[in-house]
């Protein structure tokens, strides 16, 4: 009988969608079904509520909801490096002084990329809390895009694979976060530490086949295969799945320089976490470590 375990993330990883697709997690008794979440809102507190043991989630959610109904949520590994995450605007829009007074398309308005869309226009004299534009919560990247595309909104952080569909849609990519935050970490694995605790066999052997998919999705010689395997097993294209592959970490060690820059956004936006400044609350490496040796 296969242990069965739920994961709640925005895009399957290719060394996830590789373990499934060879079949690792199943042959170490391992079942391990995927659900897309809509939003941070529902993926978040559905985590909190026990509805799903593991997400895949920006570091920033950790930050935002542990502590915030009850649950204590930590990071246990690095999902993802080399983030991009690009603002596009409507092609109307020709300078950031024609963004004042207009909406901009976000997940939830206060986590993730809502907070790295504010430190963009922050750069250009852009400053919410006056009154400059307006944060619309619209959930996932594609209903982001089809706000801008409709005209309801002017601007939002559209990230691959959606930044090709908005040039499609005759969006402009007009910065992205690399010029005012070079150290913005990707995506990490997250969980309820209360769960973690008392599922530690099962959590630990998740993420030790994980890491031997990662593993081997790192080998020169199956990057032809594992990009097959993601095309297929995501019913995406090869140029989208060698992005996925190419977003891996070299290792699912957390990025804690990364992390802390996300910690530092927050806190200069004034929206210190619940659990407070300290980012030692927000992580925990013992279960990685444990699933790598």
């Amino acid at each position: 009988m296969s242990d069965p375990i739920l994961l709640n993330v925005f895009n399957v990883d290719a060394a996830l969608a590789v373990g499934r697709a060879k079949g690792l997690f199943a042959a170490a008794g391992l079942e391990v079904e995927v659900l897309v979440t809509p939003n941070s809102t529902d993926q978040m507190r559905g985590l909190g509520k026990g509805s799903w043991p593991i997400v895949s989630t920006a570091f920033d959610n950790v930050l935002g909801w542990s502590g915030r109904e009850g649950a204590e949520i930590v990071a246990i590994a690095q999902v993802a490096q080399g983030v991009l995450l690009p603002m596009h605007v409507r092609p109307e829009i020709k300078n950031w002084n024609d963004l004042r007074g207009k909406k901009f398309a976000v997940d939830a308005v206060d986590t993730a990329y809502a907070l790295v869309l504010r430190r963009i226009v922050l750069e250009h004299d852009l400053i919410m809390d006056r009154g400059d534009y307006e944060l619309v919560p619209l959930g996932s990247t594609g209903h982001r895009l089809d706000s801008m595309a409709r005209g309801e909104t002017f601007a939002g952080i559209l990230n691959p694979p959606w930044d090709a569909k908005a040039a499609a849609a005759n969006m402009v990519r007009f910065a992205d976060h690399r010029e005012v935050l070079p150290n913005y970490p990707g995506g990490v694995f997250g969980v309820n530490r209360a769960w973690a605790i008392a599922h530690r066999e099962i959590l630990v052997k998740y993420l030790r086949i994980w890491n031997q998919a990662l593993r081997w999705c790192h080998e020169e010689k199956n990057r032809d295969e594992a990009i097959k395997a993601v095309a297929e097993a995501e019913q995406i294209d090869e140029k989208a799945a060698g992005n996925r592959l190419r977003q891996l970490p070299a290792s699912g060690e957390l990025n804690l320089t990364g992390l802390q820059c996300v910690l530092d956004l927050r806190v200069q936006f004034n929206l210190t976490p619940p659990m407070g400044k300290d980012l030692d609350q927000y992580y925990d490496e013992s279960f990685y470590r444990e699933a790598s040796n």
